[in-house]
């Protein structure tokens, strides 16, 4: 990936979830690069080998609630963990509107909170405030 080109992790255990994305993305004509991942740990291992490298990482990472192995907040919680992968946006993503979700997706790193299907308009519009700042 080149330096200037956006990119966005989405991470889901839905292959249905995952198909509609990646349809948006060709349907959308979005200026961002969107890489799918169907289980955190491998969308970690990739920030990990990137940022080992001194290669960009994703602005924004995205990621479903409800995952088995590794849900949404516990994924959050790793990267937080992990200075080399501060810069990388969090959004917790989910079909469900429980406020204890919300708190815990919030209390793990998440800097948004967005609803299924993911909307890939709205995360446009919010990687590019951060390109802006």
């Amino acid at each position: 990936m080149t330096s200037g080109t956006a990119e966005i992790f989405y991470v889901d255990d839905s292959p249905d979830d995952l198909f509609l994305a990646n349809y948006q993305m060709r349907e959308g004509g979005f200026s961002f690069a969107l890489k799918t991942f169907s289980t955190g740990i491998a969308a970690i291992m990739d920030m990990e080998r990137r940022a080992a490298r001194g290669e960009a990482l994703p602005l924004m990472l995205v990621a479903d609630y409800y995952m088995p192995i590794t849900d949404g907040p516990e994924l959050f919680r790793l990267i937080r963990a992990n200075r080399q992968l501060a810069s990388v946006l969090l959004a917790s993503c989910s079909g469900g509107d429980d406020p204890h979700d919300r708190k815990a997706a919030e209390e793990a790193g998440a800097d948004f909170i967005l609803g299924k299907p993911l909307d890939l308009a709205l995360c446009q519009q919010l990687i590019s405030r951060r390109e802006i700042a």
